[in-house]
């Protein structure tokens, strides 16, 4: 049992090294992107330290090798030091894409040129690969064009050194061959693979953020294009649901516990949306706005709209009771052809206009706490399915004297 102990004990220690070297770069301030690449950037710093080491047996003991063994070697791990301390990352990153590009051109040189280390540079091109992760496209291409500059160099120089410098033994070379082929290629793969990876994580990212921002079928529309949507939708119900006592309640409530109670209140609400049928068109300060019959016709709209605001007040009455909240919902409700479509650029949004959603959001303003408010069109339409109690004939804003109705409790 002691053993065990001692040996996770170890294990965990182990762990903990391991972790503070790779994550020597890292910094509170960081996002998870960037402490990836700095980690990424820090182990491959190590590979060149401790890979320059191997040079002298490589080349088996050509005094040039030494000579850049014990160059490479130091000059990588000196700059892992200096990240450490500075925390410099983009200082790190030229020194290290440098020494990347450079390091397979010594070993070209130690080996006998182009031939005699089985084209060996091919490694090289970790540098400019590393550079597009590290610091972007655009300042990758420089360190494209040193790489290819440094192969035209070698290229010149290899009739000269392969004639010094006397080919290695063909076990070795076929080695370096077999290796020169696998490792280039599986850090290209893999660098590809990270890079679709992260792209699709972006994608997948920005289309929930759209699909979440207006409905599902206008988000495809744009996705696949179209510059301009405008749509008549000629029976649809529109529904308004407001908070009466908010604002009071909000002036003197943690503003943390007012967010995290309409964060889950009109969540709630939006499950029912989709429940239900009906179409979550936005929200706005404590109001929440949703359409039944639009994007997506349906006979029932009016029943399928009341239904929907029953659900609600159900939705507040349970969240007054765990958060203990004294707040009302007054809902409105209005019958009719709309007009939808997508305005703004850069902040996009679906909306409704015309007489109906205006007619709507009177109804609510002019209803009770409590109860669902509806114009004669959505009482008509829904008489069949529910009860309705008609109000005295008030004066609404922009039509003139109107008689409406009450959801029969």
């Amino acid at each position: 049992m002691g053993g065990t102990r001692s040996q996770a004990s170890f294990a965990d220690r182990l762990r903990g090294v391991l972790h503070r070297l790779i994550a020597l770069a890292d910094q509170s301030t960081d996002d998870d992107d960037l402490r990836l690449r700095k980690r990424v950037g820090v182990v491959a710093g190590y590979v060149i330290g401790l890979g320059a080491l191997q040079l002298p047996i490589m080349a088996q003991g050509i005094p040039l090798s030494w000579a850049m063994a014990l160059t490479m070697s130091p000059v990588a791990f000196i700059n892992l030091a200096l990240l450490a301390r500075t925390k410099r990352f983009d200082r790190y990153v030229a020194v290290l894409i440098l020494a990347v590009i450079l390091f397979p051109a010594f070993v070209d040189l130690a080996l006998g040129g182009m031939a005699g280390s089985s084209g060996g540079y091919i490694f090289a091109f970790a540098g400019p690969l590393f550079a597009i992760l590290a610091l972007g496209p655009r300042r990758a291409t420089a360190w494209l064009i040193v790489y290819l500059a440094i192969l035209g160099v070698l290229i010149l120089v290899d009739p000269i050194v392969s004639r010094a410098i006397p080919p290695q033994p063909y076990a070795l070379r076929l080695i370096f061959y077999a290796s020169n082929l696998s490792a280039p290629l599986l850090i290209v793969f893999f660098f590809l693979r990270y890079s679709e990876l992260r792209r699709r994580q972006a994608q997948a990212r920005a289309d929930e953020l759209l699909f979440n921002a207006i409905p599902a079928s206008i988000a495809a529309r744009l996705k696949r294009g179209e510059q301009r949507i405008a749509e008549t939708y000629p029976s649809t119900t529109v529904v308004f649901a407001d908070l009466a006592g908010f604002t009071p309640w909000a002036q003197r409530t943690d503003p943390g516990q007012v967010v995290s109670f309409l964060d889950g209140l009109f969540t709630r609400f939006d499950e029912l949306a989709a429940e239900s049928g009906v179409e979550k068109i936005k929200t706005v300060g404590d109001a929440y706005m949703a359409v039944a019959g639009a994007l997506e016709p349906r006979a029932d709209h009016a029943s399928t709209a009341i239904a929907f605001g029953k659900r609600m007040l159900s939705a507040l009455e349970e969240a007054r009771r765990e958060g203990h909240v004294a707040l009302e919902l007054r809902i409105g409700i209005a019958s009719g052809p709309v007009v939808g479509g997508v305005i703004g650029q850069r902040r996009i949004l679906f909306d409704l206009w015309g007489d109906t959603v205006n007619l709507a959001s009177r109804m609510q303003t002019t209803g009770i706490p409590g109860r669902i408010h509806v114009t004669a069109s959505t009482r008509e339409l829904a008489a069949d399915d529910w009860a309705f109690e008609a109000q005295e004939p008030m004066e609404i804003k922009g039509v003139g004297p109107m008689t409406t109705y009450l959801v029969a409790a």
